[in-house]
């Protein structure tokens, strides 16, 4: 990537000769510069487009991390700061962004974001780079990937499909589902493995609809959907869409159906935008959804939520996003980076990215810690620290994906996530496996 290549021009200035030789992958360890000049973590997502609901989940996630970090004195007496990076949420628009990223912030510790919509394009830009980055795409080519940096802390996209489909026929017995899926790469990528798992447990697809995003009327798709009599609808369709959808469905059908979204429903934005559409009373009564294995509580948590309110000051809505299942994900892969930097003593990715596996599943005789600064504090102590932050424990696979089971949830009438039951990661496997997984 030429990109590459700007990033090493830039190197020198910002952080001298040892970072330098980062960018180039040399040999240097950069350990314990002197130099304490600022660190950045790049937010890579949607921030405008069809599905520009995504960045700001992102975000939030990174102005928390950013201010524990820097309260307990940085990394290593370095400052951090975040910066988003918009992809609009296509791959042709991606891919400029990353490159830009990459060529002209040469003080980059780790990159977040990286969603179903636009991963395939700028994971290798990323990777190439050599910058650790904590990625929210589910797609199944990432599942045995072979990229270096990639790290990722939530399930593949087939993991919500299956979770979706289990709570659906075990837990509420329905049989026929209308699939009600946005036709962006991020949302098509559940359609497949929910069919294939509803078909081989029994269920029937009333119908499969992959509506355009942000199209002012869905009368047409609504209509065809009401006349297959699903006893329940799945949906992911960011942004306006499954609230116009979801207006008209109530406005045809003289009621609501019951209807059950993957996790990137549970999020402000989408509560804000379909309870405004159908009524609070009916989100109450008639939305589920699976969401990741999280549990709300813990002194890791504590420290998020408190750090998450105070970036009120910087982006107004950041409380707004305390239950968001990904930006508490995104907020321990930041946390694991910097502890990574600290046990080695480098700012340089090549020696860090390696470690951040030990710091998220922990190596032998590791102390767990739930803050930064008591994370510090034991590696100054000279021991190795296992992260157990915001959104729990952490559990690397050989190829950096972690895979937690699902809770089951509904909303309360101000938005909160109320859980009603869980799906442990055995018994998503084994809905796996009986749907043909």
């Amino acid at each position: 990537m030429q990109a590459g290549g700007h990033r090493i021009g830039r190197r020198v200035g910002l952080a001298g000769l040892t970072l330098l030789l980062a960018a180039c992958g040399g040999g240097s360890s950069s350990s314990g510069s002197s130099n304490n000049s600022p660190l950045l973590i790049g937010i890579i997502a949607p921030f405008t487009g069809a599905d520009l609901a995504l960045g700001p989940a992102y975000f939030a996630a990174c102005l928390p991390a950013a201010r524990v970090i820097n309260n307990a004195g940085g990394v290593m007496g370095h400052t951090v700061s975040c910066q988003q990076f918009d992809t609009r949420g296509e791959p042709a628009d991606a891919v400029p962004a990353a490159q830009q990223m990459v060529a002209s912030h040469s003080n980059l510790m780790a990159v977040i974001g990286c969603t179903s919509d636009e991963a395939s394009s700028v994971v290798p830009i990323i990777d190439h780079a050599h910058l650790p980055m904590f990625c929210m795409t589910g797609q199944s080519e990432f599942n045995k990937s072979s990229f270096t940096y990639f790290h990722r802390l939530v399930p593949p996209d087939a993991y919500d499909s299956y979770a979706l489909v289990g709570s659906a026929l075990d837990y509420f017995h329905y049989k026929k589902v209308a699939l009600v899926f946005g036709n962006d790469i991020g949302s098509q990528a559940f359609v497949g493995p929910a069919t294939t798992a509803l078909q081989h447990l029994g269920a029937t697809v009333a119908i499969n609809q992959a509506i355009a995003l942000g199209s002012s009327s869905y009368r047409t798709e609504v209509s065809a959907m009401l006349a297959t009599h699903p006893d329940v609808i799945f949906t992911e369709a960011l942004g306006p869409t499954d609230a116009t959808y979801l207006a008209e469905l109530k406005q045809l059908n003289g009621s609501m159906l019951p209807f059950m979204g993957t996790s990137a429903t549970i999020d402000p934005v989408w509560f804000a935008a379909v309870t405004g559409a159908i009524g609070v009373p009916d989100v109450l009564s008639k939305f589920t959804a699976v969401d990741l294995g999280v549990s709300f509580t813990g002194p890791g948590y504590a420290e998020f939520k408190t750090n998450l309110d105070a970036s009120a000051s910087q982006f107004p809505k950041a409380p707004t996003y305390a239950q968001r299942g990904a930006t508490l994900h995104l907020y321990d892969g930041i946390m694991q980076a910097a502890l990574a930097m600290n046990e080695t003593k480098s700012v340089d990715p090549t020696v860090y990215n390696a470690k951040i596996k030990d710091v998220g599943n922990g190596v032998s005789g590791a102390v767990t810690v739930n803050t930064y600064k008591d994370g510090v504090t034991a590696i100054n102590s000279g021991k190795s620290v296992k992260w157990v932050g915001a959104g729990g424990l952490t559990n690397y696979d050989q190829y950096n994906n972690s895979q937690q089971g699902y809770i089951i949830v509904k909303y309360d009438a101000q938005g909160n996530e109320v859980t009603i039951s869980k799906l442990t990661q055995q018994q998503t496997a084994a809905i796996i496996a009986a749907g043909g997984g």
